[in-house]
């Protein structure tokens, strides 16, 4: 059992959460933890909880709180005394004297000289917190000086972990670690210094002189005060840049050398550089423009490079690999060798380029080159290798293997296909960030009165979306500021990529965007061309058997995606994803996209728009089964497909197609809350097809009154499904004519017309019957068991309702079945059975909650919260609905449009018991809540409940 009190109080046991009860008895136990081991007294205690002041009942409270509390805990955990009561725990199982140990042993090993141990006992350390320290009883009196302690040690720590993290010479991790803290303490001097230090062995001399200022100007404006004399200091070392601050080995600066030879930083050791080398130096050639961002990929690459002897940066033309890898090399103590392969076209010549970059001889060979670096660590930068791969594998292996101390850094679109080598894909920059201030940033170099406002930079962000964070045509797109605003270059990005650059510093491949795109596009073989063009169908994501079907028209297509993954021309999603998905950048779709004649083109979007109607249809029967989880998230990854269909349905004159692709997509819009994508969706395509098939038309009109009704629009719902039960009638096929009575059924009921419910309700499950299908079954039963209890008959509406939930549980069915649950538990409540409507709602919620619905979820929420409600559990129900309210309205759902003749009573239920200051404080608490946050919260209100 371990007790945490760095954060909320909690008690695991196993990784488990225990209930420990509410604020009070939370209270107790945080004052028995504050002095484990120790007695309390019983005057102590209450003290604790209540304040100066308790009421006359306190000491029975407490002692209710207590025994609670040794029920959870053990006796001989929670001990009585004649004095008091005492806490036994060791020290380690407490997560605040397990930190003070960590934190302790951490400074002991940085004052030994082990910045490892030093930095590992640091983050263990910060790792034990999940929120201010004993968050729940802030405002109790006993913990103010605990809480103020536990503060200043958890500094302590984080500054620890930068004091390690320089001396292990990371400089990059210390300074975003060092920027971290003086964001949240700035007029803390330890951190200001910390940050100071970091920033300046990063080579940024000027930043550390701004840090120091900006501190001076806050403590002046703030306090009326100067700096202490140690940061003073340490800003006047800087100044004159006193080489003791260089404890740990600092990133080498640029400087200006000649073309060949190797890049050293000021303070490498010379015994570690090539003895015949030194009459000829090489250039880091680095852009004189602001390197942006990119502070993780940094990291995680010099992390590689630690561990792996080969490291390959992939990434299609003008993703940054050139720049990144640089950066890399500028911020490495060691020797650096450079070869540019980006205008060598003749293989032979690889092995005297490589050669001449170590300072050696025209025409001398790798046995040159391994004689003269012998044992030396030194780095081999290997930039734009793509078109040299395969030439390059038994040049790099040789290196490796005749050169212990050797490490390569290699950029290209293909990996080099070597033993050993680790691939680094570099990603695009993030477009709401890292892209936008890479566009700024040039921007402003070539247009420095222009000053970007919220609706310009609301176009820029647009601008960098349009081309996907690449950083070669974010900045070839900012060039253009120049002379266009951000709107027109926005406005010729939706009609063109052709955007160029007229910077003499950049190489020709980089001049344009279709230009570089052209170089890889002509690394491809004929399979891999063609196979590029026609993946430009899919509008976002896409899996290996849609590839297969649409684009490889049923043939094998393996080969040359392979080949066009591996050349960086399709990226893939993520190697969690099963099955795993692909994706074109956008920039490089369109650019595929015209590759294709005006035929070719037209007969793919027809094979997609196939392909999306046999997936919809397949995937409306999958969801009413018991893989339905898997549909519904199959149908989240292609949302950008169907959709992509149903417009070209629309546009292609196929608005049948497009109607029957809307009609097996709705059960999932209906279920993810996508209603108003979903009405308009079955508006349009039903407009466009007048003449369509009465099934065909019954069951669009029926799957659009779903949607209306969710949406609380009743009467549009009802006249919809009206004209759905008319054509069906007429169509011969039972299943329309089944669903149509079904929610006729409902919209009756809920318009107070009783018999006319109960009879189409009787309907429904008659046709329900004849068309064998035991989904419309269980639905039809569930409906006929809420029409039962509408009448007041709760006995036939149980009975009724348990057949659904049999039947639906039978074919795995499981959100009839959860939505089965939700109206017996209206039953249970309408009988007075409050326990029962509880158990019956949160089964509900749960069943939904697995299948990540969000409607009928939230719906089965708001129910939940009026049992807690009519089970005395107000509070814990004003929490919900707020949970309800604020997910709801990010959605644009609300149960209580949707459910307007129970709706009244669950809030009254939670709103009644409650002042409507608590109601409102306890709501405002749920408002917070994400998805996550409302299966944590059910989790700690069931836990160790039985009847749960």
């Amino acid at each position: 059992m371990e007790f945490r009190v760095l954060g909320p109080t909690e008690v695991t046991d196993g990784g488990r959460s225990l209930a420990i009860g509410g604020p009070k008895p939370r209270a107790a136990l945080a004052a028995l933890l504050l002095e484990a081991n120790r007695i309390i007294s019983v005057e102590g205690l209450v003290d604790a909880v209540w304040g100066e002041q308790p009421p006359p009942s306190a000491v029975n409270a407490l002692q209710t709180y207590v025994s609670r509390l040794r029920r959870v805990l053990g006796a001989e955990t929670l001990c009585r005394h004649p004095a008091g009561y005492r806490l036994v725990a060791e020290p380690d199982l407490i997560d605040a004297r397990r930190f003070e140990r960590l934190l302790a042993e951490g400074r002991a090993a940085l004052a030994a000289g082990d910045p490892s141990a030093g930095h590992r006992a640091a983050e263990q350390a910060l790792a034990l917190w999940r929120g201010p320290a004993l968050l729940d009883v802030t405002d109790a009196p006993f913990a103010q000086a605990e809480i103020a302690r536990l503060g200043e040690l958890r500094l302590v720590a984080a500054e620890t972990r930068v004091e390690a993290m320089l001396a292990l010479g990371d400089v990059t991790g210390g300074v975003a670690a060092a920027r971290a803290l003086v964001a949240d303490h700035p007029l803390r001097e330890r951190g200001v210094a910390h940050l100071m230090l970091a920033l300046y062995r990063d080579g940024r001399q000027s930043e550390a002189l701004a840090t120091y200022h900006e501190a001076r100007r806050l403590l002046v404006d703030d306090f009326g005060l100067d700096p202490g004399d140690e940061l003073t200091a340490l800003a006047q070392a800087i100044l004159r840049q006193d080489p003791e601050l260089l404890t740990a080995p600092p990133p080498g600066a640029p400087v200006t050398v000649p073309p060949v030879g190797p890049v050293t930083s000021p303070t490498a050791d010379p015994s570690t550089t090539p003895s015949t080398a030194g009459s000829v130096r090489s250039r880091l050639v680095l852009p004189l423009d602001r390197f942006v961002g990119r502070d993780r990929e940094l990291a995680e690459i010099r992390q590689q490079l630690a561990t792996y002897r080969l490291v390959t940066l992939t990434g299609p033309g003008g993703s940054g690999k050139t720049r990144l890898a640089r950066e890399v090399c500028r911020r490495l103590p060691q020797p650096v060798y450079v070869v540019e392969l980006a205008g060598l076209h003749d293989a032979g010549l690889l092995e005297a380029t490589v050669a001449q970059a170590f300072g050696l001889a025209v025409l001398a060979d790798l046995d040159a080159v391994a004689a003269t670096v012998g044992d030396a660590e030194v780095l081999l930068l290997l930039d734009n290798c793509e078109h040299l791969t395969e030439a390059l594998a038994d040049v790099v292996l040789r290196l490796l293997t005749d050169l212990p101390g050797l490490r390569v850094l290699a950029t290209s679109q293909r990996p080099l296909g070597v033993g050993g080598e680790r691939r680094f894909p570099v990603p695009p920059l993030p477009v709401d960030t890292m892209a936008v201030e890479l566009f700024l940033d040039r921007a402003g170099a070539v247009a420095p009165d222009w000053t970007c406002g919220p609706e310009e930079h609301e176009v820029v962000t647009r601008i960098c979306a349009r081309l996907d964070g690449l950083p070669l045509a974010v900045e070839l797109a900012a060039a253009q500021m120049a002379v266009l605003s951000p709107a027109q270059i926005l406005d010729r990005l939706g009609r063109s990529l052709a955007i160029t650059g007229t910077r003499p510093d950049l190489p020709e491949r980089h001049r344009s965007l279709e230009r570089t795109i052209d170089n890889s596009y002509r690394l491809l073989d004929g399979t891999q061309r063609d196979l590029f063009a026609r993946l430009s169908v899919f509008a976002d994501t896409f899996d290996l058997d849609a590839a297969e079907t649409v684009a490889g028209a049923g043939a094998d297509v393996l080969t040359p995606l392979t080949g066009l993954i591996t050349g960086s021309l399709v990226a893939t999603t993520g190697a969690t994803a099963a099955p795993r998905r692909y994706r074109m950048l956008e920039i490089l779709r369109a650019y595929a996209d015209r590759l294709l004649g005006p035929l070719d083109r037209e007969r793919l979007r027809h094979r997609h728009l196939d392909w999306a109607l046999d997936l919809a249809r397949t995937a409306d029967r999958g969801l009413r089964g018991p893989d339905a989880l898997r549909w519904y998230r199959t149908l989240g990854a292609e949302q950008a497909n169907t959709r992509a269909a149903l417009a070209f349905a629309l546009a292609a004159d196929q608005p049948l197609a497009g109607m029957r692709l809307a009609t097996d997509l709705s059960w999932f819009w209906y279920h993810r809350g996508h209603l108003r994508e979903g009405i308009r969706w079955l508006r349009d395509t039903i407009d466009a097809t007048p003449g369509a098939p009465p099934v065909d038309r019954a069951r669009a009109l029926t799957a659009l009154a779903s949607l209306l009704y969710l949406a609380g629009r009743l009467e549009e719902s009802g006249t919809a499904n009206r004209a759905a039960l008319d054509l069906a009638l007429t169509a011969g096929d039972p299943a329309p004519v089944a669903r149509a009575y079904i929610y006729e059924a409902y919209y009756l009921a809920m318009r107070g017309r009783a018999a006319e419910a109960a009879a189409a309700g009787e309907n429904g499950v008659r046709y329900a019957r004849r068309s064998g299908a035991d989904w419309l079954l269980s639905e039809a039963l569930s409906t006929n068991g809420y029409l039962a209890r509408a009448r007041g008959d709760l006995e036939t509406a149980a009975a009724t309702l348990d057949e659904a939930i049999r039947v639906g549980t039978g074919i795995g069915y499981r959100w009839s079945v959860s939505s089965s649950h939700w109206f017996r538990a209206k039953v249970a409540a309408d009988a007075g059975a409050a326990d029962e409507a509880y158990r019956a709602a949160l089964t509900a919620a749960r069943g939904l909650d697995h299948l990540e619905d969000v409607t009928g979820w939230l719906a089965a929420l708001h129910l939940l919260a009026g049992t807690l409600g009519m089970t005395g559990r107000a509070t814990d129900g004003a929490v919900l609905l707020g949970a309800v309210a604020g997910i709801g309205g990010r959605a644009g759902y609300s149960p209580e449009l949707m459910d307007p003749y129970d709706s009244p009573r669950e809030i009254a239920a939670v709103t009644t018991p409650l002042s409507p200051a608590a109601y409102a404080e306890a709501r405002e608490v749920g408002l917070t809540m994400d998805r996550e946050a409302v299966r944590a919260f059910l989790h700690r209100l069931t836990d160790g409940d039985p009847s749960s």
